[in-house]
């Protein structure tokens, strides 16, 4: 007699399993290039059609409508029965918060600056020479390093001029963007979304000029009905590596509720240098990812960090909905579009602590009557370093039936997977929407920095950081912006209003220890975006190695000298990398040398002559630490 063992208690006998055979993958589908736009070309007088600013944009699939009112009645009558405010005791850690806090540089208001609709759907990234821009829901604003703003358009502009391009519908629905900016090459990829209909979905995808936004960008139109379906495409999440831009998406049929309309999540692997040549871009397309016979959907992309480079991708998703749950699916692409090679593989993990559908989060309002929307506990955020995952999602606080974030580690990727979790939480505060940045440029560091937005009975909704370092000692929860009211949009019931769909957070690859956060905060009963530059105060990067010149700037003599002033002699190792140059020096692969101090002032030369001509990061490290972090220009 044969004995079959469900597929979960297999997993549980003989570990993750490696799952290829229900994946479809569609190699090199190509996509013409659809124009050319120049934000130098925007009338300084224009006109759109306008939308309320209180317009709501297409929730999240997934929000199980009454898993959410179950909780949330459950939550208001404890709360009622017994109104205290929560109280935690935390021990004495190793290393004082205060030492941990981040440092807030810089802000940038956006008040007057809010796209339209609710909610804001933020996102940032930072240039090496501190250009930003900021995407949220219908606007792009490119700012300079002061935040002076260079210019800023209408995303309808991306795909057609004053919409006179008959290729295209006219643009009256459009949400969900997204930026990221390449340090390789200097350059900006945004997107966002358009249409709720088969017939209207599309996404558009535009490659920025290298080192200028406001230059000319290439300009891409991505099927939103990718199946012979009537669906389209929702809720996108990008992440990059050295040579390709991953995007995922949710398929949603038409006119119908989560339940019934979702067909499942995808996944878009794009080839870069298509995008920034303003050649047909060539992708490859994977569908079809199921465990069992259900399809796994909102699979979030995992960043590569310190920098965004590697060959392969892994990409995380969770049982969104579930009131409680353990199970986690790793997802990988193997290879890069241009190699031909690359493979789907999924394993199925489980978690030692559970995760479940957070409860809305609690606004300062005594009748209990406004409460703002946390969507479901998708994976929002995650970054790799080597064989590590850090990645972090809504959740439930089982104890508090608080609205928390969970922070997850998955160890061991390439081999054993091994997860351990746990639950960010306040004793009073409410988080919700977190994404999260390495803040380390070291291989090996896990130190991260997460930004979220935050509410309780007491605070009105703000946006805030918090650090952890590579001992897992948690900072400060630091409000960067605290709001002056609570969030109430007319049109939308009290109990139901929007909070955000997601926020951004981005290192500023040249200047260790520097990020650019973007987040809401109530002002007028309504979300007004708001960025920050931020400065961990770690002292790895902190120690500047003192009295050090690096010259000639910029290095066109064939070679870089360091001048090094020591007391003790030391050995040194060093990393020189490129950032827009077109490729790293021949015959140095890593680009990485040793130096060997000597007690006094010397003077150290590195020869550039096999370099391509660009922009280089030289960076020196002694034990480990960080001591000199310079940009070098090789001509």
């Amino acid at each position: 007699m044969k004995i079959r063992l469900p597929l979960f208690l297999l997993i549980t006998l003989l570990g993750p399993l490696v799952l290829r055979a229900q994946v479809h993958i569609q190699r090199d589908v190509r996509i013409p290039k659809l124009n050319t736009f120049n934000p130098a070309e925007i009338p300084a007088i224009w006109t759109e059609k306008y939308q309320a600013p209180h317009q709501e944009m297409p929730l999240p699939e997934g929000i199980d409508e009454n898993l959410r009112k179950k909780l949330d009645a459950q939550r208001e009558g404890n709360i009622r029965k017994k109104r205290v405010s929560q109280r935690k005791k935390y021990q004495a850690p190793a290393t004082s918060k205060e030492s941990l806090n981040p440092a807030i540089e810089n802000v940038f208001d956006g008040q007057f600056l809010a796209g339209e609709g609710t909610p804001n759907d933020n996102d940032v990234a930072v240039a090496n020479d501190g250009t930003f821009i900021s995407v949220r829901n219908t606007r792009i604003y490119v700012y300079n390093d002061t935040g002076g703003r260079l210019q800023s358009w209408s995303l309808k502009f991306f795909p057609v001029l004053q919409n006179k391009v008959d290729a295209l519908p006219p643009l009256e629905r459009i949400y969900d963007p997204r930026v990221t900016y390449d340090p390789f090459t200097d350059r900006f990829i945004c997107l966002y979304m358009h249409g709720v209909t088969d017939k209207t979905s599309f996404i558009v995808l535009g490659f920025s000029s290298p080192g200028d936004p406001t230059a000319p960008w290439n300009v891409y139109k991505i099927p939103g009905r990718p199946i012979n379906d009537t669906v389209w495409s929702d809720y996108p999440i990008i992440s990059q590596t050295k040579d390709d831009l991953f995007l995922t998406l949710n398929l949603l049929a038409n006119g119908s509720s989560w339940e019934e309309g979702f067909r499942e999540s995808v996944i878009w692997q794009i080839r870069k240098e298509d995008g920034y040549n303003g050649d047909t871009l060539h992708t490859n397309f994977f569908n079809g990812i199921k465990y069992g016979d259900k399809s796994v959907w909102s699979i979030c992309p995992i960043q590569n960090g310190p920098m965004p480079d590697g060959t392969d991708n892994y990409f995380l998703s969770v049982h969104p909905t579930a009131e409680s749950s353990d199970t986690v699916f790793m997802h990988r692409v193997t290879n890069t579009q241009k190699s031909g090679l690359a493979q789907f593989e999924m394993q199925v993990l489980r978690s030692p602590e559970l995760y479940g559908f957070p409860p809305s989060a609690l606004q300062p309002d005594t009748s209990l009557k406004h409460k703002l929307r946390t969507n479901d506990a998708r994976v929002l955020t995650g970054i790799r370093n080597g064989n590590h995952i850090q990645y972090m999602q809504n959740s439930r606080n089982f104890k508090t039936e608080q609205a928390h974030l969970m922070h997850g580690h998955i160890y061991k990727i390439n081999s054993n997977p091994q997860i351990k979790a746990q639950l960010y939480t306040d004793p009073n505060l409410e988080f919700g929407y977190p994404d999260m940045a390495y803040a380390s440029l070291q291989e090996g560091d896990p130190s991260t920095i997460t930004t979220a937005v935050y509410s309780s009975l007491v605070d009105t909704p703000g946006m805030g950081v918090f650090y952890q370092n590579r001992y897992s000692e948690y900072s400060d929860f630091i409000k960067i912006k605290s709001g002056s009211s609570l969030i109430s949009y007319n049109g939308i019931d009290p109990s139901e209003q929007r909070w955000g769909d997601y926020e951004g957070i981005q290192a500023k690859y040249n200047e260790p220890g520097v990020f650019y956060a973007v987040g809401s905060y109530g002002r007028n009963r309504q979300m007004t975006p708001f960025v920050a530059r931020l400065r961990i105060a770690d002292p790895i990067n902190q120690s500047e190695a003192p009295e050090t010149r690096v010259f000639p700037i910029p290095a066109n003599q064939g070679y870089i000298d360091v001048e090094w002033k020591s007391d003790v002699p030391a050995q040194l190792n060093g990393k020189l990398f490129a950032i827009n140059a077109a490729k790293i020096m021949p015959n140095a692969e890593t680009g990485t040398f040793e130096l060997k101090v000597e007690e006094g002032t010397h003077l150290y030369r590195i020869h550039t002559r096999n370099a391509a001509p660009g922009l280089y990061q030289l960076q020196l490290f002694s034990e480990g630490n960080l001591l000199l972090s310079r940009n070098v220009i090789i001509e």
